[in-house]
């Protein structure tokens, strides 16, 4: 069984969630999902217990095991969770359908840089590049919610340009992660271990990678596109 798996269906149908206890069911489970993940993001997921989530979400531990099975389980579902309002504040940046295919690598690019340079994205990653190397199904399904989902959103996008004939035939899903790595690897790795310069300028690194991006893709061939 997953970890995926092991989060019930129907979790978010649930009416009782412990306090607080203003808002509906479905904010509440929002809520505790955030802070959960807060909390995570925070102190690490092998340094916290679930004791230690409720506590700090302000529920019983029989709340969280009635939804959850372990802190794995609800990490997965607070990053989903975090993913799917990420998801939504990108398709709606200025309406992505009308913009051009630069704009729109702008925009969507602008909004992950930013999230990924977060002090508390930094310090997860962090946490994770030392506890994934313990549980590589941890890592598999938190690729699944997390990064694949914004992949996925961009794969979508450049797919529409080709289908205007502003792009070759290309394999989406692959030059969507490429795009994302050339955007946040480099300023992320720096951030992390080595400290971004001071006069380290977003805006240009962001305009770069869009114009590297585009001029490599706009000028594969087909046979090359594809493979």
């Amino acid at each position: 069984m997953t970890i995926a798996s092991s989060i019930p269906v129907n979790a978010r149908t649930k009416t009782k969630v412990g306090r607080p206890r203003s808002g509906t069911a479905t904010e509440r489970h929002a809520r505790l999902l955030e802070q959960s993940l807060n909390l995570l993001m925070t102190e690490g997921v092998a340094h916290t217990s679930m004791a230690r989530i409720a506590t700090y979400c302000g529920v019983s531990t029989r709340t969280l095991y009635a939804r959850y099975t372990d802190k794995y389980a609800l990490l997965i579902a607070g990053m989903q969770h975090m993913m799917e309002q990420d998801v939504l504040v990108m398709e709606s940046l200025g309406h992505l359908q009308a913009q051009s295919l630069h704009q729109m690598l702008t925009n969507i690019g602008r909004f992950i840089l930013s999230r990924v340079l977060e002090p508390k994205m930094l310090s997860f990653f962090k946490i994770g590049l030392t506890e994934v190397a313990h549980f590589p199904q941890i890592a598999r399904e938190m690729k699944a919610v997390g990064p694949e989902r914004v992949f996925q959103l961009l794969a979508e996008r450049l797919s529409a340009y080709a289908d205007k004939g502003e792009l070759p035939i290309l394999n989406f899903n692959q030059a969507a992660e490429s795009y994302c790595e050339l955007l946040i690897a480099g300023p992320r790795m720096k951030a992390l271990f080595g400290g971004l310069p001071a006069d380290w300028d977003r805006e240009a690194h962001l305009h770069f990678t869009v114009s590297l991006f585009l001029n490599g893709i706009t000028g594969m061939k087909a046979d090359h596109a594809q493979a």
